[in-house]
């Protein structure tokens, strides 16, 4: 997504772990790098919508809308980020990118991130730990 293109930045969640995406070479921008996966908007598509596409679409997994909770903009209010909590039956499958690996939180503060969104990490981290999930 490039700067002010609206779309979402989807976290999954599962057993305090979250599943970093690692583009590849046909990326304009930041290849190679890990990042939490997300993706564009789509002319009159909602922001839900996007999300529950963009999963599927990438990792080949049919969530329901409560399984993911708004948490909040970044880096703009263009970008809404989503937790989605999932549970061990639903299991990611790599559809867009080199690999994909679960990581905690502490493992991907020593990690360089595309996207600036090292920044996210620490907003998501002070979220989780407000809400007793971590």
């Amino acid at each position: 997504m490039s700067k002010g293109e609206e779309g979402v930045i989807f976290v999954l969640f599962k057993d305090n772990k979250i599943l970093l995406q690692q583009r590849d070479e046909n990326c304009k921008k930041f290849p190679f790098k890990w990042c939490i996966p997300g993706g564009g908007r789509e002319e009159n598509e909602s922001y839900e919508k996007t999300l529950l596409r963009e999963i599927k679409e990438e990792f080949d997994m049919d969530l329901d809308i409560e399984q993911c909770e708004y948490i909040t903009d970044y880096p703009n209010n263009e970008i809404r980020v989503y937790l989605c909590k999932i549970n061990s039956d639903q299991i990611p499958t790599l559809n867009e990118g080199m690999a994909m690996k679960w990581v905690s939180i502490q493992e991907i503060k020593n990690m360089e991130l595309g996207f600036n969104q090292d920044k996210l990490i620490l907003l998501l981290e002070s979220y989780l730990e407000k809400t007793n999930d971590y």
